[in-house]
Order: structure tokens, then C-alpha cells, then sequence
């Protein structure tokens, strides 16, 4: 779910834009190795290492379009490959020197992942629609699910019975000062709710910092997500293995990663 891409606040590590003369096309992308992939507060990977790449082609006229690839665990989405590939695009329209508007989509794909409920088969395959305010170190953006059912989540827990979650919301807003040369501080709150089915609705914040060398970027974070883990007997944020074990993918956190932008 999460990207390591620009646009997805408070996973990306940044890198300094070198100034020269933009040709009509540019092509940037980064490999990143993570301690954990953790979206929105949420870990992917049950607390474990992953590998994720990013390409993206930006026109000076502000349009954009890229790819995402991770690792996620099988027990956060069942009888997958243990992949997620995301395909996005949209339009960047400048303001000013310092700022700018970003509208696009979203989609979020998971080869094989899927699961019945009842007489429907729910896969995990998610779309989003994004409006994000850009200036200088800070930005703002909301998303909205537009696809049926938010990542997967389609059934009510308490009842049983399938409930659609197109229209689910998150808003975000990030702030990554420099704070010396090459050094950054990153900070995130998010706020998720989700459509029909409240009792996964979350708050997320972090606070990080980010140390570049050249084309190179370590990052440090803790991270932390209100979610839900049990309601009384009943797990609510518990990805499940398949023999059974179950882990929690929210509360408290840290995170590492290393990148090598392009």
C-alpha cells in the first residue's frame, strides 16, 4: 500500500534537485531496502525487510506517470504473491517558484491476492483519486478510494456481511524541514476512515529524520498508528499466517531504510 515514491508522505526518503536545464521528458526512480514497509501507520510486511523500486517520467508541462513495486506479506493479503505493483499518473500544476497542485490516481495491485466471502470473491486490488497542495517543505493531500473495496476490507467483522468501502478517505499533512546540509526532519499525520467499516478507522503520525549523501539517503522514523488491535475477543488490525499465528501491524514502530535515487 504504502509508496516509497515523492507523492506518498512520510515513506519517501527526498533527495536534493539538482538545478539544470529541463528537457521535455525526465525519467527519476529510486531501490530502496526497508526495515519494515510501513503504510499509513500500517506494516506490510509483519515487521519484516523488504526491497521496493520506483520509476516515474515527468513532462515539463506537469503531467507524470510511474511504477511502484514492493514486497508484502502473504498473511496481510491472502493466496498472493507476495507483491505489490502500483501504476500512477496525474498533473502537477505549478503556482508559484515555491509551490504547486497535484491531482491524480492511483491504483494498487496485488497478483493473485484474493479471498471469498460469501458468494463473492474480494480481491485486494485498490484505486485512489489524490489532491495534494505542495509548498516548499510541506504539503497537504487527501485521497479517496474509488475502487468497491479498500484494500481487501469488505466484511464486517461483527455481522459478518459484506459492506462496501468505495469512498473510504485519508488526509494528510507532512512537513520536512531541513535542519543542516543534507539533514531533514520528517514529520506526518495522517487521519483514515474507512467507509462502512469504522472499526479499522486509524489516526497515524511520525517523526524522522533523513541524512543524504549524494544519490544516497538513510532514513530513521518512529511511527505510530491508534488502530484498532482487538475489540475485546474480536482481532481487528492482526494480519493471520497460515498456520494460524497472528501478529499486530499497527501501534508503536521504527523504521530504516537506505535509497539510491536516480
Amino acid at each position: 500500500m504504502q509508496y516509497v515514491f515523492a507523492m506518498m508522505a512520510g515513506m519517501a526518503c527526498a533527495f536534493a534537485a539538482h538545478a539544470e536545464e529541463t528537457p521535455a521528458w525526465t525519467e527519476t526512480g529510486n531501490v530502496t531496502l526497508l526495515s519494515d514497509y510501513v503504510f499509513r501507520g500500517v506494516s506490510q510486511t509483519q515487521g519484516k525487510p523488504t526491497a521496493q523500486a520506483t520509476v516515474e517520467f515527468a513532462h515539463r508541462g506537469g503531467a507524470y506517470a510511474g511504477m511502484f513495486g514492493s514486497g508484502v506479506s502473504h498473511a496481510a493479503y491472502n493466496n498472493g504473491d507476495g507483491a505489490e505493483i502500483d501504476l500512477y499518473g496525474g498533473y502537477r500544476h505549478v503556482l508559484d517558484e515555491q509551490s504547486n497542485i497535484d491531482a491524480g490516481v492511483v491504483t494498487y495491485w496485488y497478483p493473485g491476492a484474493r479471498y471469498v466471502a460469501g458468494t463473492q470473491t474480494i480481491r485486494y486490488h485498490t484505486a485512489d483519486v489524490k489532491l495534494g497542495w505542495n509548498r516548499g517543505s510541506f504539503n497537504a493531500y487527501g485521497w479517496v478510494t474509488v475502487s468497491s473495496h479498500w484494500f481487501g476490507y469488505a466484511v464486517n467483522p461483527y455481522s459478518g456481511k459484506v459492506a462496501d468501502t468505495r469512498g473510504t478517505t485519508y488526509v494528510e499533512a507532512n512537513w520536512n524541514p531541513e535542519l543542516a546540509p543534507g539533514l531533514a526532519a520528517n514529520l506526518h499525520i495522517g487521519r483514515q476512515t474507512v467507509r462502512h467499516l469504522g472499526m479499522y478507522s486509524f489516526t497515524d503520525v511520525k517523526a524522522g529524520v533523513t541524512q543524504t549523501w549524494g544519490n544516497w539517503a538513510l532514513c530513521g522514523a518512529a511511527i505510530y498508528n491508534n488502530g484498532k488491535v482487538h475489540d475485546g475477543a474480536l482481532p481487528l488490525w492482526v494480519f493471520f499466517n497460515a498456520d494460524g499465528s497472528g501478529k499486530r501491524v499497527v501501534g508503536k514502530r521504527v523504521q530504516v531504510t537506505l535509497a539510491r535515487n536516480f
